[in-house]
């Protein structure tokens, strides 16, 4: 059996993990002893702040200690997009351990729900034992892949919820035979099964969220179809391959099969507002 930490606040959390270090497991809402040997296991369901989705004046904030499964049941705010996102991103064999924290560590394999974070135009909000900051999804991706400051966690996710016209999607492929993924969120309205004000953003093998703007004016004040979801795809991962270091034909593919999954399930319907 592993030994379990119960936190009741932020503040004992962070002396928790600056105590244990790489040994603590952050769980929550599962059983700890499902925790590798050796770990120390903190359980993060009884601290409050972390466990709330909150929407108050068109924003929306959701703490990150819970588990993937419950942001899959009741993430709101964002027209079914973390929802679908946490769905995908965590099987369900696992979705109920995962941490919506964890999620967040670039090493995480379920890093991808940054992808419709930074389409939600997220705001990250970290504290460690001296103090509190708030980033913004970009800066905060630029700032976990170099290093958070010590014994620093993301406490909450903010984002402004919206309009109820607004569709999205999400999708994700694995790389075959090795670690990697490649995943694409978007947004857009549909007036007559005519595209307006499309967002696409790619994350790819090599490269972290990346807006698709090029991709955006393919798709967009046109008429929704098949031919414009192939062009919108190929032109997207032109677009981010065009920033990584070297044009991979294989990424190019896993882009373009993303890409063109996400678009095709707004276009149909398939996705809930």
């Amino acid at each position: 059996m592993s030994d379990t930490q119960t936190p009741r606040s932020v503040t004992d959390l962070l002396k928790l993990m600056a105590k244990y270090g790489k040994r603590s497991v952050l769980v929550s809402g599962v059983d700890a002893s499902v925790a590798p040997s050796g770990k120390v296991v903190i359980d993060l369901t009884g601290v409050e702040p972390l466990n709330e989705i909150e929407l108050k004046k068109d924003k929306v904030t959701i703490g990150t200690g819970m588990n993937l499964g419950r942001l899959a049941r009741e993430a709101s705010g964002a027209n079914g997009l973390l929802r679908q996102a946490a769905s995908i991103i965590a099987n369900p064999l696992v979705r109920n351990k995962v941490t919506f924290v964890e999620a967040l560590n670039p090493d995480s394999p379920y890093f991808d729900i940054t992808t419709p974070l930074m389409l939600l135009d997220a705001k990250i909000k970290l504290q460690n034992p001296t103090g509190k900051r708030t980033l913004s999804i970009r800066d905060y991706l630029e700032a976990a892949t170099e290093g958070l400051k010590k014994n620093e966690i993301p406490t909450a996710v903010e984002f402004p919820s919206m309009p109820p016209d607004v569709k999205v999607g999400f999708f994700r492929v694995a790389r075959m035979g090795g670690k990697g993924t490649v995943s694409a969120a978007a947004r857009m309205r549909l007036v007559r099964m005519v595209v307006r004000d499309p967002e696409i953003v790619v994350s790819s093998l090599t490269l972290v969220p990346l807006r698709a703007k090029l991709a955006e004016k393919e798709i967009g004040d046109k008429p929704a179809a098949e031919d414009a979801i192939k062009r919108a795809a190929g032109i997207a991962a032109g677009e981010i391959l065009s920033m990584a270091e070297k044009d991979n034909a294989y990424e190019r593919t896993l882009i373009e099969i993303s890409v063109a999954r996400t678009l095709r399930s707004i276009m149909e319907g398939l996705v809930p507002a």
